[in-house]
């Protein structure tokens, strides 16, 4: 019998280190493995053992030395982490079969070393465990033990390594070696949300099947259509079906959309059809599949306090996101509205978007099916901008927000402010975050303190809300002004259908609502609450308008309410457009040096394109990229800054296949990090203007007027779908007619003083001619970048540029300066 007790023994050790996997070892497994910081600060370096011993008696090891960036910052929290992780790791570390990492580190000083996984290419889902060297072991090898007890998470492919200490500091160095963990995966796993097996799920939830590997077609081609290759059934997945949307992103996550909220206490089942889709390998797609059971439904209005300092249950405190403060504090006001004794205080940190309090701990995930509507209670003694946000703790970037404009009439008195979340289908958000005077418009300095109360969740709906841009009775409205009808509730079609084309519900009309109509675009906004009107042409100086939604034509979603008498009057300035210059109108006028397309790789672009309505007129095409995160833009420089003392207003026309926003920048520089200044649309005060029409074209009006006149702006930017959450990538765009404030006097190289002398063909396919010179000419060429192409002198009208790359270039003509595009 005793005999059988090391057999047990050896059977135990080696079934717990059988999981143990060697990742790298710099002799015979990896040993071509490299590391880089990733701003180029701390350094590795494959060198030979300092100090073989028993612990570790390797040949090679690595070593990592603190460095700093090109600023001469030092941070210990970059590290270093495996190049091209992908080759070295060909799928993400199974933490359930293992959930610790090993490695052995040989210090000179007392460290803390964080041993840091993530997934690469988002490298901002990450997981992170820390061990430290003492002073009584330093100048051996040690082996650390990185815990990971509890993690959950099947995307983890990469290492980095941080080092930190009380007098760890740039040149410091330390080695490492024998990175030992869980295996890595042999086939593709899969996260469910709802989990499987899980009750209470809200019946408004959204189901999501995401895997670290691929869903695919046959080819590795991406799934566009759903169609008998994902289910959502009842009871299991042989019952009936549920009606659906699906669509995937990177290939990876399935997202399931009922068309109606799901029944009350009933089992569903949803996942993939075996046989139907691929993973990367060419396997087929089997097995996959989870069950949830919803929640019980609650009859009668809801009604839950969160947050009102009264009690301790309701007393959940905020911690601040940077630097700005938070206090429970006597209420500094007490009155009708709002008469508790106690509440929360706001202390501003200064700056812009530079900090917010958020609640901590977490609160419940919110089932947004049950109680969509959020009241808050809020004093500032100034008119502000207030957001008011909901998001996921850990994913902070999964939220939904609003952001309510304070009036001066609603200052020094407490107002409750009501937010309709009825169109999230998140079910994970469990924080709280609110931002006051972000974005500095109310004028907040460091110190000014603001006040909230009473946060409530309810399934009661508040009064209905319009708000109408310009407000009603507005005078000295700008020509070129895109109006709104924005409320709390969603604009639905009287029988409960989503309103497909704004136009036939909305008015545009001269002085009242007994005016001649006047043409106009319109579209409503993704969850139903904002119409946008845009004029077909500018409007009339001085004249009055008159705007609303057609009486009785569509109702309010969430209280089932006909609309009516929502209008609004306004009066347009009587002071004239500005006159403009052309910037750029590829029909030959042009003050650019620079036309281009910007991205990584940037997108396709075409000068002096044809109109794609078919008249006889030249446009940039462009074909938007997926690069940087759907921010590609289109760049133009002009031959000197724009005059900031003139009427600040621009414009552009846009030809558009989707409707979707867009962004207009101005700057000094073409590069984000070579810019020493810029401004932009996208705030408050200077909102993003909308494309409302698909294939036509629409133009473009920017009023600049809140910048300082002595800006120095040579550089021009739009873009066409903020990021890739909005229509645009992929599809082609085409711009015109850019035009601006008279640029700044120059003498530059790039100066237009174009006189009586033309080129033309313009562009040029072999030939170049002159006219209006006949005497003999000095003719230089140059490139973008200045650099002399071809130089000489004739007495010639024509030159041969057949031979020149197709682009843009300058010609200087006896001292003038012209430019010519070869095709």
């Amino acid at each position: 019998m005793k005999n059988l007790y090391p057999l047990i023994a050896f059977l135990f050790f080696n079934i717990i280190t059988s999981q143990e996997v060697m990742h790298i070892n710099f002799d015979d497994v990896n040993p071509d493995v490299t590391f880089e910081s990733w701003n180029n600060s701390s350094t590795f370096s494959l060198t030979t053992n300092p100090m073989p011993d028993p612990v570790n008696a390797s040949n090679n090891v690595g070593q990592l030395t603190a460095g700093s960036d090109e600023g001469g910052n030092f941070d210990s929290n970059i590290g270093i982490g495996v190049m091209n992780p992908l080759n070295v790791f060909t799928s993400p570390f199974d933490l359930t079969s293992l959930d610790y990492f090993k490695m052995k580190i040989y210090a000179l000083e007392e460290v803390t070393v964080t041993f840091h996984i993530e997934n690469s290419p988002d490298w901002g889902n990450f997981l992170e465990s820390t061990a430290s060297i003492s002073a009584s072991e330093l100048n051996q090898w040690v082996e650390l033990t990185f815990d990971f007890e509890g993690a959950n998470n099947i995307f983890m492919n990469n290492i980095v390594i941080k080092v930190s200490g009380p007098d760890w500091n740039v040149g410091d160095f330390l080695f490492f070696d024998e990175i030992i963990g869980p295996e890595l995966y042999s086939t593709p796993a899969f996260i469910y949300t709802p989990e499987d097996g899980a009750n209470e799920i809200s019946v408004g939830s959204v189901l999501d099947i995401e895997t670290n590997d691929k869903f695919y077609d046959p080819g590795a081609v991406t799934i566009t259509d759903f169609s008998n290759k994902v289910a959502l059934r009842i009871g299991d997945e042989n019952g009936p079906d549920v009606a659906f949307a699906a669509s995937i992103i990177n290939d990876s996550k399935i997202t399931i959309t009922p068309d109606e909220d799901l029944d009350f206490l009933t089992t569903y089942w949803f996942g993939a059809i075996d046989n139907t889709m691929y993973h990367s390998n060419g396997s087929f797609v089997t097995g996959v599949g989870a069950s949830f059971t919803t929640k019980e439904a609650v009859s009668g209005n809801i009604n839950v306090m969160l947050i009102d300092y009264e009690t301790p249950e309701t007393s959940i405190p905020f911690e601040s996101w940077g630097s700005a403060g938070f206090a429970q504090t006597p209420n500094p006001a007490p009155d009708d509205v709002n008469p508790s004794s106690s509440v929360g205080q706001f202390t501003h940190p200064g700056g812009v978007w530079s900090s917010t309090i958020e609640t901590s701990p977490e609160l419940e995930v919110i089932d947004f099916a049950e109680t969509p509507y959020w009241n808050v209670k809020v004093w500032a003694d100034k008119p502000i901008n207030i957001v008011f946000k909901l998001q996921n703790n850990q994913n902070w970037w999964e939220n939904s927000e609003f952001t309510y404009p304070l009036t001066s009439d609603e200052t020094n008195q407490w107002v409750q402010l009501s937010f309709n979340f009825s169109n999230v289908t998140a079910n994970n958000y469990n924080r709280i975050q609110m931002w006051f005077d972000g974005d500095l418009e109310g004028g907040s300095e460091v110190g000014d303190v603001y006040y909230f109360d009473d946060i409530e969740k309810s399934n009661v709906p508040p009064p209905a809300v319009v708000v109408f841009t310009p407000e009603n009775g507005s005078t000295n409205v700008l020509q070129y002004s895109q109006l709104s009808i924005i409320s709390n509730f969603a604009f639905v079609n009287m029988d409960g259908s989503d309103i497909e084309n704004p136009v036939d519900v909305l008015e545009l009309k001269e002085n009242d609502s007994s005016g001649s109509p006047v043409p106009f675009y319109a579209t409503i906004s993704e969850n139903n609450n904002m119409f946008t009107i845009v004029p077909v042409d500018v409007l009339s100086t001085g004249g009055t308008y008159w705007f609303g939604v057609q009486d009785g034509s569509v109702k309010f979603d969430e209280n089932q309410q006909s609309v009516s008498g929502i209008n609004s009057t306004f009066t347009v300035t009587n002071t004239q457009m500005p006159e403009m210059d052309i910037y750029e109108d590829f029909d030959g006028n042009s003050q650019c040096i620079v036309v281009e397309s910007l991205g990584d790789p940037a997108g396709m672009y075409v000068l002096n394109a044809p109109d794609p309505t078919g008249v006889n007129n030249n446009v940039i095409q462009w074909t938007k990229g997926p690069s940087w995160g759907g921010w590609e833009r289109v760049h133009f420089q002009l031959n000197s800054p724009f005059d900031g003392t003139l009427d600040d207003v621009f414009s552009f026309r846009v030809f558009s296949p989707v409707t979707t926003g867009i962004r207009f920048k101005l700057a000094d520089a073409a590069d984000d990090w070579e810019q020493t200044g810029n401004y932009e649309t996208g705030s408050d005060s200077f909102p993003d203007p909308l494309i409302v029409v698909e294939n036509q074209w629409q133009t473009f009006y920017l009023n600049v007027s809140n910048l300082a006149d002595g800006v120095n702006f040579d550089h021009l930017f739009i873009f066409i779908g903020r990021g890739d959450g909005e229509p645009g990538v992929g599809s082609t765009f085409y711009i015109d007619d850019l035009m601006g404030p008279a640029l700044q006097a120059s003498a530059s190289l790039v100066d237009m003083d174009l006189d009586n002398i033309v080129l033309y063909p313009n562009p040029a396919n072999d030939k170049l001619y002159f006219k209006n010179i006949t005497e003999e000419k000095s003719i230089i060429f140059f490139d973008l970048n200045g650099r002399i192409i071809k130089k000489l002198k004739t007495n010639e009208q024509n030159i041969d540029v057949s031979n020149f790359k197709t682009g843009l270039y300058f010609i200087e003509i006896n001292g003038q300066i012209k430019k010519f595009i070869k095709r």
